[in-house]
């Protein structure tokens, strides 16, 4: 055999092989395929092909765990926007519909189109341009509430003590949403960064760990660090969100040491994160971080890492216990995705933060408050809480003292025993 000849064979046999190997992996693809051509042409009733398609790739991200899944494009903008923190619409929060079929907005956000026009919390929406609510889910409300800015859409609200409907039209605008707060807002609508029980805390509430996280708590902790005793870093019912954002937030604190780990399939580390030289805050200031069961992923890599390196005491109740990893992979021309997870995290200690399906209350999971400061609050507790973060986040509800009055205590603090017990435990350390 010529050498010429020898390459060619050689050519033809390769080609095969990728052939043969491609083949294999595209054959259930080509199943799938088949099976919703043959639903859609034969099945007794007609069906959306859309609706068969993304059937089936949410089947896929069902079939992994709880916190992978296909993302479809009707979806895909809010998930996109509530991690930029960014999105058009009025600025209204809402909660599920009241008995009455009305859903009751929770708060607005400062500054925004909705608190512009004079809507309150508590006002419930009774229709949207026309449209009664009745039956509308959260999410279909939302869809309807958000849209391109200098649009307008057309409310009516009913409100307690006013006996007619109240008809007003609002135009949306770019919503910047934060995600880091304070103890109370000001009169002129800024944050303060300090507890009103004590000024000589500061408090620092993150609700989710977005794109614009890492700069709103360097000012805040900027506007706090030269007279601060004490630092309370709030994380109840945060769910998580970007993990490099959780981890500049651990940096801001430390001075060396591991932050977390990642590690992938087969047990492969992939990536460490260090801590660089240099904090926002003296080492020297004692820190408290509150957690509840709803403190998940990343929340649990900044309160296990503070826990792990001593910088921080963790007071509240057990996290969640998701310690895995997700990767967004944009899919159908960037219109929709899958998430899926990629790896599990580890903090310093490299204990196990990730509740598996089979897990116990015995088993080591999530994150534990420090001996002695295990809070477990009841429905109604948990309830209470949230109402006094709302008020004290709404101009409306204008607690009575400030820093500039410091005689006047902050009475509201006892229907939230976890914060006021790290106020007790700090003041205890600078006293």
């Amino acid at each position: 055999m010529t050498y010429r000849n020898w390459r060619i064979l050689t050519s033809v046999v390769f080609v095969c092989m990728v052939c043969a190997i491609q083949a294999h992996r595209t054959r259930g693809l080509g199943d799938i395929g088949f099976a919703i051509d043959m639903i859609e042409q034969n099945y007794v009733e007609p069906v959306n092909r859309r609706d068969l398609y993304k059937a089936a790739m949410t089947g896929i991200g069902n079939s992994l765990d709880p916190f992978s899944s296909y993302i479809p494009a009707e979806q895909f903008g809010a998930f996109q926007m509530q991690l930029s923190q960014e999105f058009g619409g009025l600025g209204i929060v809402i909660e599920p519909p009241t008995e009455s079929g009305r859903l009751r907005i929770v708060n607005t956000v400062f500054g925004s189109p909705s608190a512009k026009a004079g809507i309150l919390p508590d006002d419930q929406i009774d229709s949207i341009n026309g449209l009664s609510v009745k039956g509308m889910t959260v999410q279909n409300a939302s869809d309807k509430l958000r849209g391109k800015p200098g649009t307008s859409v057309e409310l009516t609200l009913i409100r307690a003590n006013v006996a007619e409907p109240i008809t007003v039209r609002i135009e949306r605008a770019i919503i910047e949403t934060e995600s880091v707060t304070g103890d109370r807002r000001t009169e002129d609508g800024r944050w303060d960064f300090t507890m009103q029980a004590n000024p000589n805390i500061a408090y620092i509430r993150v609700e989710i760990f977005g794109e614009k996280t890492t700069g709103e708590l360097e000012q805040a902790l900027r506007s706090v660090r030269d007279r601060a005793k004490g630092l309370i870093l709030d994380l109840r019912d945060n769910s998580g969100g970007l993990l490099p954002t959780a981890t500049d937030l651990c940096d801001m604190f430390l001075d060396e040491g591991t932050i977390v780990s990642t590690v992938g399939r087969f047990g492969v580390v992939e990536s460490t994160r260090k801590a660089n030289l240099g904090v926002e805050i003296p080492n020297e200031v004692p820190m408290v971080v509150l957690i509840n069961h709803d403190s998940a992923s990343a929340s649990e890599v900044t309160s296990g890492c503070l826990q792990d390196l001593h910088r921080a005491t963790i007071i509240g109740e057990r996290s969640y216990g998701k310690g895995s990893v997700q990767n967004v992979v944009q899919i159908e021309g960037g219109d929709a995705a899958l998430r899926l997870t990629s790896a599990h995290y580890f903090p310093p200690s490299g204990r196990n933060i990730h509740r598996r399906k089979d897990a116990k209350e015995s088993d080591e999971w999530g994150v534990e408050p420090d001996e002695g400061f295990k809070i477990t609050l009841d429905q109604e507790q948990t309830r209470k809480v949230f109402e006094r973060l709302r008020r004290r986040s709404n101009l409306t509800n204008k607690p009575s003292a400030t820093n500039d009055d410091p005689q006047v205590l902050d009475t509201s603090l006892t229907e939230d025993p976890q914060l006021a017990a790290a106020v007790e435990f700090l003041q205890q350390k600078f006293q």
